[in-house]
Order: C-alpha cells, then sequence, then structure tokens
C-alpha cells in the first residue's frame, strides 16, 4: 500500500532527531560517537548511550576525572632532583649490609607545590556514613560487595576503625585519578622511579596526627613490587624496615582490619633493631622501596610515639652515626603503587 505508516523509516528519523538533540547540548560533538555505533548494511543502531566525560556536570576541584587520553598528556611536576631523576648514586639508601633496595631524597617537590597539594589535600571532603531508618526491625540496605564499598570510599577522607587515623584512597582502576595526583603519577615515572608501563594507579593518603602512626605490614602481592611515599605537612618521622618471617603463613596488609600485633610475625624486643630506618622529612621528600625491600621486609612508623631517636651503628640510612631526636607532629603521606 502506497499509503501504509513506513515505522522503520519513523524510527530513523526519530533516532536523527534525537542524535541533533545531543550534538545540540554537547556544543557540537556527535554524541552518538562517544556511545558508539554498530552499522548494519544501510541502518545505523544505536547501542546503550553513555554519558560523555566532556558533557558531564562539573566536579569540585578534589573529584575532577580526566579521560584515560588525557591522563598521560598532563604534565609532570618539576622535581628538585638532579636532572630530575632519581638516582642510585645519590639517593640509594646503602648503609644496611640487608637492604639494597630503598632510594631516599629529602628534597623532591618544591615548597610552593608542597603547599599547593597540601591544600588540595585539605580540601578532599569526608566520608559520610549513611543510615537507614528502621524497617519493620529491619535495615533498609542491602551488604555492599568489595568493589562497591570501594565506589563509596574512593576520593573521601575514611576514618579507620581498627586504627586512629584517616585515610583517602584513590584507585585509578575504579576511576581515573584526579589531575593532581595523577601529575604526580607522571612525575614518579619521569624521574624513574616506576616503569612506564607500570605507572602508579593506586593513590593511598594517610593523615597522621602528633604521635599517630601505623604498624608494621606489607603491601602485599595486589601490587607490582615498588612503593613511593611523598611526605607534606612539616612533620619528620622515622621510617623502619623488618625482616619478615619466612616461615608466617599470613600477610600483613595495610588495609587489615584486624591490625594484628606486631609480635605476632615477628619475635620483638627492645633490644631488636629493625634492618633499615629512614628519616622521612615531611616538606616534600620522597622514599622508594622495591624489591627485597617490598617482599621481604615489613614497613613501619611506630604509634604513641611523640619523640624518638634514630638507633646507632649505622642501622638509619640518612643518619648514620645515630641518636638524632626526631619530634612528632603532623604529617600527611601520599603512597603510590601500581595496582595489578
Amino acid at each position: 500500500m502506497q499509503n501504509a505508516i513506513d515505522f522503520k523509516e519513523l524510527r530513523r528519523q526519530e533516532r536523527q532527531r534525537r542524535r541533533a538533540a545531543k550534538i545540540k547540548c554537547n556544543g557540537g560533538e556527535d554524541a552518538s560517537v562517544s556511545a558508539g555505533t554498530q552499522t548494519q548494511g544501510d541502518e545505523k543502531v544505536d547501542e546503550e548511550p553513555s554519558i560523555s566525560r566532556s558533557t558531564a556536570p562539573p566536579l569540585q576541584s578534589h573529584q575532577k576525572i580526566l579521560a584515560p587520553t588525557d591522563a598521560s598528556s598532563l604534565p609532570p611536576y618539576e622535581s628538585l632532583l638532579p636532572h630530575n631523576k632519581i638516582s642510585e648514586d645519590i639517593h640509594r639508601i646503602r648503609s644496611s649490609p640487608m637492604i639494597n633496595s630503598v632510594s631516599y631524597a629529602q628534597n623532591f617537590l618544591s615548597p610552593t607545590q608542597s603547599q599547593q597539594i597540601l591544600s588540595w589535600l585539605q580540601s578532599i571532603p569526608d566520608y559520610k556514613h549513611h543510615h537507614a531508618g528502621p524497617n519493620n526491625g529491619r535495615t533498609s540496605i542491602a551488604k555492599k560487595n568489595e568493589r562497591e564499598e570501594s565506589m563509596e570510599h574512593n576520593g573521601k577522607w575514611t576514618r579507620l576503625k581498627h586504627a586512629n587515623r584517616k585515610v583517602a584512597l584513590f584507585d585509578g582502576t575504579i576511576c581515573n585519578l584526579p589531575s593532581v595526583l595523577q601529575r604526580l603519577s607522571n612525575t614518579l615515572v619521569a624521574i624513574g622511579a616506576f616503569h612506564p608501563s607500570h605507572p602508579p594507579n593506586h593513590v593511598l593518603i594517610n593523615e597522621y596526627q602528633p604521635g599517630e602512626g601505623i604498624m608494621p605490614h606489607t603491601d602485599g602481592p595486589a601490587y607490582k613490587s615498588c612503593t613511593a611515599t611523598i611526605s607534606l605537612g612539616g612533620s619528620d618521622v622515622i621510617f623502619k624496615l623488618w625482616p619478615r618471617q619466612q616461615h608466617a603463613n599470613s600477610e600483613l596488609h595495610e588495609h587489615s582490619a584486624s591490625a594484628s600485633t606486631f609480635t605476632s610475625t615477628q619475635s620483638v624486643t627492645e633490644d631488636n633493631k629493625p634492618s633499615l630506618e629512614v628519616i622521612l622529612h615531611g616538606n616534600g621528600s620522597l622514599v622508594l622501596f622495591t624489591n627485597d625491600a617490598y617482599l621481604n621486609h615489613c614497613h613501619e612508623i611506630r604509634e604513641g610515639i611523640l619523640e624518638e631517636t634514630t638507633s646507632l651503628n649505622g642501622v638509619c640510612g640518612n643518619d648514620v652515626d645515630g641518636g638524632t631526636l626526631v619530634k612528632r607532629g603532623y604529617r600527611i603521606s601520599l603512597t603510590f603503587r601500581c595496582k595489578k
């Protein structure tokens, strides 16, 4: 019939109108390209539309997400390292006969960079727990899986249940890192701390009040065996590495809810000394540990300590004589790793 309604043509016209409306909203960008299309013969079949990052509503500075193509193009920070490289000759800690895979740079970021990054960190919002009201004696919120929990906490300060400190996690495998952290990640690649094929994509930020620390732990097999930590906020601390017991059946992880005591994995007395100590200065320093230091040693910053002295007999890599008094204050650490 000549006058029959061509529903196929109507659907095609409707798709064109929707596409034109999207182009107008996107300021000229063809939204069908960003959403993706498939072609069957002469007819385009739209896939499930996705939200273009360029058209998402503007986010606050701590939440800005960049497209993957933008991440690697962000310029790294200009570090204070000679020739902008981490040098084995200059920065490798060599005082310990047991460990030869720790590097330290007291001057990594400039004071201006450190202050700008610190201000950004302090603008990160706190995670707020949402409690549902009673629903016939039952909670109305279903239990979240691990990924949902990570998504909910990602990019927010969260107070740990098992430790008296706040942390903020930015997991680049969930969503792209904010530009500040991505630039730092690119900087760590540029100086040679991470291989370009395995750049840091996971950042754990710890806020330490005076006397707060972290119990001995390993970062575990979920990451490549390389950790870089930047210290900000002004306070110095003593970073300690202890040998792990080879027969220990379980790993000590930084996120472990049980936070096992130090004596549960090692036999420790007041006479025992760590394999290595490093004074981490709190104004933009960088410590990098890999391989043996990562795999076969636990690392810690003592808790409940307001003043501490470095060990004698060359245990402290940047205080060979030892006996230096370190007063603890406010500090924020940014720990960069490559999540597998």
